[in-house]
């Protein structure tokens, strides 16, 4: 195959960077003769660094024919592959790689890049086959056509997310372009590649408690010194332990040995007979519980695993159990020690729960990586645990990469396109307040560009910080998609105090109305109105904005600008004549105070918790418009009546404040209590001494549906007091013992305060 000419001139750079251990990525832009650029690239890395190199080869389908002519080359040169598709290349996450080929004609998904790149080790070389930059316009990605939602079509799409990668790339030490009749830059020189950032020396395993097989399994001297810092800890009777790194550090590894530490000496184990593990899925844990696995097998000890689904979820040796729970399961669950693995990807009220209970942790979080929110983590969750724990706090962070040296410049790259190192400003001023900020309309091809990467940053920055699931998909499709569009509170020097990622939902004909199910994403709150109240399926017609994410910065919590960013989205919605703006979260105490006070109305709730948060999802909408008025009354009494009914059973475990403030705000009418047969007459008898609660409760429960059925402005007026024990008592059933444990209050003035209730409700209602 006649050699292209393009690969010469980066030859020198490539060979320096992988023979000091750097990675190296090639950029193969589909342009004339690809196939035989990649050849070229292929033959030049294994006559630098060997034949011996195992390749992974990522495509959307081996099928394809791009895939097919990527095969045929590897095969050509006599190079072993596997192949892995993108939707199941989180299962790569673990795996070790010479090489790693992307094919991306046909998929790019942002999250991919940051778990394969990842898998390849220090000397490899990542090749990335797909369009040049000027042919990005023309590029459709099974990613992209998930990005665009009806009535959008895909040539409204936009490309500003990959234009800024490769921009970003192109002239980059450690990265090269490849395409024809092309005039690139010069890479920077590169005389410091020659001398990589050297490795701490390892020291001589001088471990006293855990045995030396285990130290000899350590990749690196943090990974030793972490273990011998629990040498220490597992005496004491409380501690918590913060591992904090980036990805690629070896945590989760070094953790499992350390469990295989614990479960194998005979000492230790009465005091950690049950290890529990926790992480959002129990794919997170994989690499904690194979290297339990592996130190145990090194140790010649016997055990037995329980996998499900293909992953290990527990791990038992003799009387120590090592096991996997889901977060929100765990809060409620006892243990010797809780290790609780991707920290930053569990809610923080989860993990102050756990702390709460736990007398012995650990909590492990990613502070840079694909998953996002590690900055979340430091400052929503830690700050709390430095307070509660003090002395018997330890923290330790890993900074040396296992598979390559530091300094890598294709980690650097990886941090920047994909911005996991994106930071909020720093704040240090008391006194900012909304008359401080300026509500900003930022303009995404701005934003994306080489003038918007401050700003950029910031508001990523912002999103990672205050949400526990914000990933590089998230920003793609911010900066793509033609529904999707951002606003920010900024202050005269330009920094970002507030973001709002938002996008458009509605405006559909009855066509796409009839076939919203089908759609697999976009319009969540037309979809969820047409699924909940069928009826109601015009909504879908208005015209709405849905808050996606909002984020302040930490620093001025309390201080009113998100209630400004949102009443500042609604005067621009109304001028845009829009119909309603809404929202959708886990339900907390917290964020539902957010959104009521600000005019906000619940229309619907999910039927299951979050398997990660434990969190009910509910839909806020506030009408701008008579017409969005009058679906939105409609919707809000139907939700009511859809939660009231079903606090005895679905919702029958959701939390007492929640509850109340779900049912406290309410458009509709006033309503009547539908009593029937001999329910009047027992009301009736309950009130007048002759029977207790139980014998008229049937009666006590329809008055309290009644009352929260009726609209807000209409309801008798009731203390929260009241309305919390008619919910805890008649409408979840729950025993008066667990009804007083619940309000604080004795369960015989809960009775007597239900008499009273009761007759009021009487009164106004029946």
């Amino acid at each position: 195959m006649e050699d292209s000419g393009l690969l010469p001139p980066y030859v020198d750079h490539l060979r320096r960077l992988t023979g000091a251990g750097y990675r190296c990525v090639v950029y193969v832009a589909k342009t004339q003769n690809w196939s035989g650029v990649l050849s070229e690239v292929v033959s030049t890395y294994l006559s630098i660094r060997g034949k011996d190199r195992r390749f992974l080869l990522a495509v959307r389908d081996p099928g394809d024919d791009s895939a097919q002519t990527i095969r045929g080359v590897l095969e050509s040169h006599g190079v072993p592959y596997s192949v892995v598709n993108y939707e199941d290349c989180e299962k790569a996450l673990g795996s070790t790689w010479d090489s790693l080929v992307m094919d991306i004609s046909y998929q790019f998904r942002p999250n991919d890049l940051g778990i394969l790149v990842e898998v390849v080790r220090g000397g490899g070389v990542v090749i990335v086959v797909g369009p040049p930059i000027e042919g990005l316009e023309y590029w459709v990605t099974d990613f992209h056509k998930k990005s665009v939602v009806p009535p959008f079509g895909i040539g409204e799409l936009r490309r500003r997310f990959e234009k800024r990668m490769l921009e970003m790339s192109i002239g980059r030490r450690g990265l090269i372009y490849l395409a024809d009749r092309v005039e690139l830059p010069q890479i920077p020189g590169d005389v410091d590649l020659m001398k990589p950032v050297p490795r701490r020396p390892y020291p001589e395993v001088t471990g006293q408690r855990f045995r030396k097989e285990l130290y000899e399994m350590c990749a690196t001297w943090e990974q030793a010194e972490l273990l011998r810092a629990f040498e220490d800890l597992v005496a004491r009777k409380r501690w918590a332990f913060v591992l904090k790194a980036n990805r690629g550090r070896g945590k989760s590894a070094a953790i499992g040995i350390l469990a295989a530490a614990l479960m194998s000496d005979r000492r230790l184990r009465k005091r950690f007979r049950r290890i529990l593990v926790t992480a959002p899925h129990p794919d997170n844990a994989r690499t904690l519980f194979e290297f339990a696995v592996k130190g145990l097998e090194r140790l010649g000890i016997r055990f037995f695993v329980t996998e499900r689904n293909g992953s290990i979820v527990e791990v038992r040796c003799g009387p120590s159990s090592l096991y996997y729970v889901s977060p929100y399961i765990a809060v409620n669950r006892h243990a010797n020690l809780v290790i609780v693995d991707e920290a930053a990807s569990v809610p923080v009220p989860i993990l102050i729960g756990l702390a709460k209970r736990a007398r012995r942790a650990i909590y492990s979080s990613t502070v840079h990586g694909y998953e996002g929110a590690g900055r979340g983590f430091v400052v929503r969750f830690l700050s709390r645990l430095r307070r509660e724990f003090r002395e018997s706090l330890v923290e330790f962070e890993m900074s040396e990469p296992i598979r390559y040296p530091p300094g890598d410049p294709v980690e650097e790259w990886l941090y920047d396109v994909l911005l996991l190192n994106a930071e909020p400003p720093e704040i240090s001023d008391d006194q900012i307040g909304p008359e401080n900020c300026s509500y900003v309309k930022l303009e995404r091809d701005v934003l994306f560009s080489r003038g918007g990467e401050s700003v950029l940053r910031q508001l990523v920055g912002l999103l990672v910080l205050t949400h526990y699931r914000n990933r590089p998909n998230d920003i793609a499709l911010l900066g793509n998609a033609p529904h999707h569009f951002v606003r920010a509170l900024m202050l005269p020097d330009g920094r970002v105090v507030n973001a709002m990622h938002l996008c458009y939902e509605g405006f559909l004909d009855d066509e796409l109305i009839a076939a919203i199910e089908t759609m697999e994403k976009g319009h969540m709150i037309p979809a969820v109105v047409t699924r909940y109240y069928p009826p109601l399926r015009g909504f879908g017609r208005l015209k709405g904005i849905r808050v996606v994410r909002i984020a302040t910065h930490p620093a001025l919590w309390g201080r009113g600008l998100g209630s400004y960013a949102v009443q500042r989205l609604v005067e621009e919605a109304r001028e845009m004549g829009m119909d309603w703006v809404g929202s959708g979260f886990g339900a907390t105490p917290q964020l539902l105070r957010f959104w009521l006070r600000n005019g906000f109305l619940p229309i619907a709730i999910g039927p299951y918790r979050n398997r990660v948060s434990g969190e009910f999802s509910v839909l806020v909408v506030r009408p701008l418009t008579e017409e969005a008025t009058t679906f939105v009354t409609e919707l809000s009494r139907e939700f009511r009546l859809r939660l009231v009914t079903g606090l005895s059973d679905p919702y029958f475990d959701l939390d007492l404040e929640t509850a109340w403030l779900l049912l406290r705000n309410g458009l509709g009418r006033r309503e009547r209590a539908e009593l029937r047969g001999f329910q009047r007459e027992r009301l009736e008898n309950y009130l007048r001494g002759y029977l207790n609660y139980e014998g008229a409760a049937d009666g006590v429960r329809a008055l309290a549906e009644a009352h929260f059925l009726t609209a807000s402005d209409q309801r008798l007026e009731l203390s929260e007091l009241e309305e919390k024990l008619l919910l805890a008592k008649t409408l979840q059933g729950r025993r008066w013992d667990q009804v007083s444990a619940l309000l604080r209050v004795k369960a015989r003035e809960l009775m007597e305060l239900m008499r009273d209730v009761t007759g009021r409700l009487y009164g106004h209602y029946a």
